[in-house]
């Protein structure tokens, strides 16, 4: 089954694209509020968390890397431009965020057993004072699970990927390293398979690669209730 179209109507795409831009801009222009800081996703036992980082946090970006918001929306603009035209702006909508969020959660649940398998307690005021006793790899990688911030479109973008994925799996992309283009549904498992390697075995250190896991999953799987309707 196959409804790519050419023909594009999208505008939810443009404004999430508009508003992301804003608020990377925002960051440089009101640097003194630290607007990362207070829209960024802390992990639910730090004390900084707050409630409302849950969706803010899909609108904010490294600036420290300014490739982060360009491939978040240059695969926006090439993936989800599809799905608004084939699904309309509520659907596309409810992918979007949905995703975004149920990614969070599986990285906060990875980061959260990481934490409990290195120190045995889920008390962050204790597991600091832990922290010490670890070999310096081990205390950076911990303290950046702890501590670091969830900033990013990228689990709600991969959710669209991955609807994509269910409403077109054979249409081709290219994926580094491969010099020839692959079907999208095969590389997303690709993708998958190595995030998961990257993520146990700390090949891309302060990279969510559970985030991109279970935004790549959650799109495809709520693409495919839509695709049953």
């Amino acid at each position: 089954m196959n409804y790519y179209n050419n023909n594009i109507n999208s505008d939810g795409v443009k404004h999430l694209i508009s508003i992301n831009i804003l608020v990377y801009t925002a960051i440089f222009v009101f640097s003194q509020y630290k607007i990362e800081s207070i829209l960024s996703l802390y992990h639910p036992l730090d004390g900084r968390f707050e409630l409302y980082q849950i969706l803010t946090h899909m609108f904010v970006h490294s600036k420290r890397l300014f490739l982060h918001i360009i491939f978040n929306m240059l695969a926006l603009f090439m993936f989800g431009g599809q799905i608004e035209t084939l699904l309309g702006i509520k659907k596309f909508m409810i992918i979007y965020f949905l995703s975004g969020i149920l990614a969070a959660f599986l990285q906060i649940i990875f980061n959260t057993s990481v934490m409990y398998f290195f120190l045995q307690t889920l008390d962050f005021s204790q597991a600091k004072k832990t922290l010490y006793y670890l070999n310096e790899n081990q205390r950076i990688n911990l303290y950046s699970s702890m501590y670091s911030p969830m900033m990013g479109a990228s689990g709600a973008v991969s959710g669209i990927v991955g609807a994509f994925a269910k409403f077109f799996p054979e249409h081709k992309i290219f994926i580094l390293p491969f010099p020839f283009p692959i079907a999208v549904r095969k590389a997303l498992l690709i993708f998958i398979f190595g995030s998961i390697i990257s993520s146990i075995f700390n090949l891309a250190p302060g990279v969510a690669h559970f985030a991109h896991v279970g935004g790549i999953l959650s799109g495809y799987f709520i693409g495919s209730f839509f695709y049953k309707k």
